[in-house]
């Protein structure tokens, strides 16, 4: 108990010996050791219906109580007497007579003793309510540190987007400027050359007009007959102007900045991570090409080889098998399997029959390089004119079909007249209509992925991140597909590393797959109900088989 400005040790209520403090009974509101507790308390009346609790729950050092003397609340002029535990509540003779009449009642101090307890439980809740509120208002700063940091990093490639678009601009101002003068120059040397030809003849033919002036007010016979004879014999010869046709000076068609051209603000998570769900082995030697036409049934290829295979479990059952030499392939909705082979006309193998057909798919004229279905069933296709050569020579087309093969739209030119593509090796589309291509730039397997809108506009060229391809390690992807959350991930032949863009082709972050055990990183599917998987291939010279892996893009 406090006493003064120190404390005095506290003995046992009993037997007034002992400080080792240890028990408290509530109902007596005495201080015990052990051994009274255990050998004098339990004597007492009704002592098995007293609350004993340890020292340390109320304290050795506790200030008394004052618990008598409280006015009820209800009826003026009375004091309470007992607590009412079924309302909470303290009651005097009165309020027990007319409404806590069978109640819980317990005294005072037991009341006391309820209420702390609850306002003790009420306290720690609060205190941990504040430190899950202390250590949401870190995370608040934090956030806010962060997106301090992401904004003022966007406010900087806002501004440098701003000063690069702008010197390209100048540079294409300068460029149309330079055309222009040379048309100018060109134009002006032939209107200049002709208005001298011109102003020739005209002299030519003022000359001789004088002449026959001259004869004819001359009244000269003889001269008549002899210089006349000679001006009328050239006369009659026929004078041809010059008739060049002039190159008329090209019109100026201005463009329109669009969010495409500039950019856009989007909001995009950068926290993207793939986790293997499956692996399977294959037969093949290598995952060239994959479609997947149900949740658990895949095409697969490998040059020469295709094969149909059934996922059961962790295995790959073989349930069909061809051979036959693809470019690039792609599962319709009705489950049948478009196949580029080389040739103008994609071919069919029936997803009910397994027969192999030509389909209404054809460019006449063209020879297809690469094939997409979109959820639609309309059919996408890249094709050339030619050999594929380096740079392109010919024509370099892509091809929207519906789904009788009518030709519905041709990507071609960009809005300057210059051919788009060189070589369309893969392509994929998003929701938003977007068409995405693997574009070969170089025999060695150099090439961009560009990205179109479903109008035609180049919305961006996507050739390597800096921080992945060099020199020594350009970019040259292989493959594309669209995410079920509208992403495009592209694979790189020169290491395992997948690149994740936004639906306009805009890099959103990369993945280095070694990282997760996946390697020999070549191609990708997925299905209608999101599950996505990774074809790959074996180290070079080894004999191991090619793997495939189900992979959560999370």
């Amino acid at each position: 108990m406090a006493h003064g400005a120190g404390q005095v040790p506290v003995f046992c209520s009993l037997c007034e010996e002992n400080t080792e403090i240890k028990w408290k009974c509530l109902n007596c509101d005495m201080l015990m050791c052990d051994k009274c507790k255990e050998k004098i308390h339990v004597k007492f009346k009704f002592a098995n219906d007293h609350k004993v609790v340890s020292i340390e729950e109320v304290g050795l050092h506790e200030d008394e109580i004052d618990l008598s003397n409280i006015s009820c609340k209800t009826h003026a002029g009375q004091t309470c007497v007992l607590f009412c535990k079924s309302c909470i509540y303290l009651v005097c003779p009165v309020c027990v007579s007319e409404t806590h009449n069978g109640h819980g009642l317990v005294t005072i101090r037991e009341g006391y003793e309820i209420l702390i307890g609850k306002l003790k439980t009420r306290g720690k809740i609060m205190g941990t309510n504040i430190n899950e509120l202390e250590k949401r208002k870190e995370e608040v700063k934090d956030v806010d540190r962060t997106e301090l940091s992401k904004f003022e990093n966007t406010m900087k490639k806002i501004k440098d987007q701003n000063v690069q678009l702008k010197k390209e601009v100048d540079e294409h101002t300068k460029k149309l400027e330079t055309e222009l003068f040379k048309h100018w120059d060109d134009l002006h040397l032939c209107t200049e050359t002709e208005e001298k030809e011109v102003s020739l003849l005209i002299e030519s033919l003022a000359s001789k007009k004088c002449a026959v002036d001259d004869i004819i007010q001359s009244n000269d016979g003889k001269r008549v007959f002899v210089d006349g004879l000679g001006l009328v014999q050239s006369m009659e010869e026929t004078v041809t102007p010059p008739a060049t046709k002039f190159d008329s000076i090209p019109m100026f068609l201005p463009g329109q900045i669009t969010p495409y051209n500039f950019g856009s603000l989007e909001n995009v998570s950068t926290k993207y991570e793939i986790r293997i769900v499956k692996q399977f082995d294959t037969e093949i030697s290598n995952v060239h090409f994959m479609a997947a036409c149900s949740a658990d049934t895949l095409w697969i290829t490998e040059c020469e080889i295709l094969q149909k295979v059934k996922i059961e479990g962790r295995r790959l059952k073989i349930i069909d098998k061809k051979n036959i030499t693809i470019y690039g392939m792609a599962c319709t909705p009705s489950k049948d399997l478009l196949l580029v082979t080389g040739k103008s006309v994609l071919k069919q193998i029936s997803g009910q029959t397994g027969e192999m057909t030509d389909s209404s798919y054809e460019v006449k004229g063209l020879r297809l390089s690469a094939v997409h279905v979109n959820s639609d069933g309309k059919v996408t296709v890249g094709a050339l004119s030619g050999k594929s050569v380096y740079p392109a020579v010919g024509r370099r087309v892509v091809i929207v079909m519906d789904k009788s093969g009518k030709h519905e739209t041709t990507y071609e030119y960009d809005r300057q007249g210059n051919s788009i593509y060189t070589y369309v090796s893969y392509i994929t589309r998003t929701k938003k209509g977007n068409v995405c291509v693997v574009d070969r730039l170089s025999e060695d397997g150099r090439g961009r992925v560009v990205t179109l809108s479903e109008d035609g506009d180049v919305l961006h060229t996507f050739s390597g991140n800096p921080e992945v391809n060099t020199d020594k390690k350009p970019f040259k992807p292989l493959h594309a597909i669209t995410t079920p959350s509208d992403n495009i991930i592209v694979s790189n032949l020169n290491n395992d590393f997948l690149f994740l863009l936004n639906s306009s082709g805009n890099l959103i972050t990369w993945f280095d797959t070694n990282k997760i055990g996946i390697f020999g990183l070549y191609t990708f599917c997925s299905t209608e109900a999101g599950h996505t998987y990774i074809g790959c291939a074996p180290p070079k010279g080894s004999s191991d088989k090619a793997k495939i892996y189900e992979v959560d893009l999370l």
